[in-house]
């Protein structure tokens, strides 16, 4: 499944990553759904969430939102940082995501992201 969202606001880029991974989780969770892997394609965003540090920055304060959401609501799942899958995979559907006026969830594996997918899972099997 996917999800697209459009927020409008200008803000760095820390902290669109951190409220991406703040929204997947809240969707999950809506849906009962357990059993999650999570990736992400900021490193940073990784490591602040397996490493609680103080962080007085804006990303800092949605980070621990994530942490305590994921580890109330998310048994036998991990938050990863997934460089190849999560790159390209994101950055179209974040494209697509600001063409559309609502958010919009696929069961499938949307046509604009599939050739990407089957390309990953090919090199996976590499």
């Amino acid at each position: 499944m996917a999800k697209t969202i459009h927020i409008s606001l200008n803000c760095p880029i820390s902290i669109g990553e951190a409220l991406a991974l703040h929204h997947a989780l809240e969707w999950l969770n809506d849906m009962s759904f357990d059993n999650v892997d999570f990736t992400s394609n900021s490193k940073a965003i990784d490591d602040a969430f397996h490493h609680a540090h103080v962080d007085v920055t804006e990303t800092g304060q949605i980070i621990p939102a994530c942490r305590c959401l994921f580890t109330s609501r998310f048994t036998n799942s991990k938050v990863e940082f997934y460089r190849q899958l999560a790159n390209e995979v994101d950055h179209t559907l974040a494209g697509v995501a600001t063409l559309l006026a609502n958010p919009t969830t696929y069961y499938n594996v949307p046509r604009c992201i599939e050739p990407l997918t089957i390309n990953e899972v090919i090199n996976e099997m590499i």
